[in-house]
């Protein structure tokens, strides 16, 4: 009797597993064929819930609940195959059309890891069950390369500098966060550059928390300030967040008026390099305007992870540094010459901020993104396996772009939102709210992951 030799499993990676790849790891995880398996590499040991970031960076005591554990990520009990799915938390260094590289041995000890020993076990363990096809050479980097069959490229941006962190674990993370909070709370004038969402949540938050009697519970004896902050926010447009209604720049002045917050809009700063804490500047605005400061928040956009693809494929990059796409989300390489070009470039879907989607950068719109790459790829396998690529019938799903959505906090609880009311609804609704919680229902996100609460510091 002949052996049958069964073709290796082949891997989908994702490189970052935020709210885009997150999404997209589990749907993998539950459609994906038995010849192909989920990886999903990021650098981080937990989730990052940033959306709440700003607020505990605010205010204290609850920054260890935006690090959510990722166990609901890759589910394991479908299948006997979803065994093969896997989780590495490594940062890619580089993408060839055979392989992507690691920055660590996938068959070394964490030594770097923060934590107890039974954390480093765990993900060391995850590490050696993860060698996934690697390629195997003479070189010592041959252990850090995973090969791949299908990718999904969702990095995403990196953060403005008041949330810019280099933690890689919940523990760093938090002492980050709750440095931020020491900061923030020993400055008497806060300078906030940036009217953005980021920008308006700075402000109302620390205005909310410092300013209003109501709230002085939340701040900690050691952290109380002798009198109220002093708050402004430059902004070089002439009214807020101008993508959306009239009503919700309305309702943000109302509230920044409300708090006592400086709003100076339509002007531009020329701002110092050296951004150091608790040394009294100053600085004038483009009409002369001048501004004294001891804390300056530079809430002025993201700038898009794109280096491995910029590395990889040049000519894939944007001028603002977005990798394009088509509207099945593939990686549009059509400026890529000849030389250059591989069919496996075919099987890269880029999806979330990173990706030149021309939608609003947010959570819920590299979720939608996830499911047509998903959709997209579990569709080419199928046809693959039954010999279809070629059968015109077979089509891939374009990605439709949605209106522009928006909850904005302002103030520990107020916030003011314009949503779509339903998923067939055409025109968005503006609504306000006054009973927002402090800790911004972080368990939504928990229960999502499949995380218990019950052990926050996990």
């Amino acid at each position: 009797m002949v052996a049958l030799t069964l073709p290796p499993t082949r891997n989908v990676v994702i490189l970052g597993a935020s709210y885009a790849g997150a999404r997209a790891a589990e749907l993998l995880s539950r459609t994906l064929p038995s010849t192909h398996r989920v990886v999903v590499i990021d650098r981080q040991s937990h989730f990052n819930h940033l959306y709440l970031h700003p607020r505990v960076s605010v205010v204290p005591g609850h920054a260890h609940k935006t690090f959510v554990p990722y166990a609901g990520v890759l589910p394991q009990e479908s299948t006997p195959r979803s065994a093969g799915h896997v989780l590495i938390h490594a940062s890619a260094t580089s993408i060839t059309d055979k392989y992507i590289e690691l920055d660590r041995d996938l068959l070394e000890h964490e030594r770097d890891l923060e934590g107890d020993s039974e954390e480093v076990e765990k993900l060391t363990e995850e590490l050696q069950d993860a060698r996934l096809d690697a390629v195997q050479s003479k070189k010592a980097l041959a252990g850090r390369r995973i090969s791949w069959d299908y990718m999904i490229y969702a990095l995403g941006c990196t953060l403005p500098p008041p949330l810019y962190s280099l933690a890689r674990t919940k523990k760093t993370g938090v002492a980050f966060l709750e440095a931020q909070q020491s900061i923030i709370a020993n400055a008497s004038s806060i300078l906030i550059a940036g009217g953005g969402a980021l920008g308006i949540q700075f402000a109302t938050d620390i205005a909310d928390l410092y300013n209003n009697p109501e709230n002085a519970h939340h701040i900690p004896e050691a952290l109380r300030p002798a009198k109220k902050k002093r708050i402004t926010i430059v902004h070089s447009r002439d009214r807020f967040l101008p993508l959306y209604k009239q009503e919700v720049h309305d309702e943000v002045m109302k509230r920044m008026e409300e708090l006592g917050v400086d709003v100076v809009l339509g002007e531009r700063m020329s701002l110092p390099e050296d951004d150091k804490p608790g040394e009294t500047k100053t600085v004038r605005t483009s009409i002369g305007k001048i501004i004294e400061y001891d804390l300056l928040m530079r809430c002025t956009g993201q700038k898009p992870n794109s280096q491995l693809m910029r590395d990889y494929l040049p000519e894939t990059i944007d001028s603002h540094g977005f990798v394009k796409i088509r509207p099945t989300l593939q990686l549009d390489a059509s400026d890529v010459s000849p030389k250059k070009f591989s069919e496996k470039l075919e099987r890269i879907y880029t999806i979330g901020d990173v990706a030149a989607a021309g939608v609003i950068k947010a959570g819920h719109t590299g979720w939608n993104q996830a499911g047509v790459a998903v959709e997209n790829i579990v569709s080419s396998l199928s046809a693959q396996s039954s010999f279809d690529m070629d059968n015109k019938g077979f089509k891939l799903t374009e990605y439709e772009r949605s209106p522009p959505q928006i909850k904005v906090t302002l103030g520990l609880r107020h916030s003011v939102s314009e949503l779509l009311p339903s998923m067939d609804a055409k025109e968005t609704e503006v609504k306000k709210s006054d009973e927002g919680k402090i800790d911004g229902h972080y368990e939504v996100i928990w229960k999502n992951f499949g995380a218990e609460t019950t052990d926050l510091h996990a």
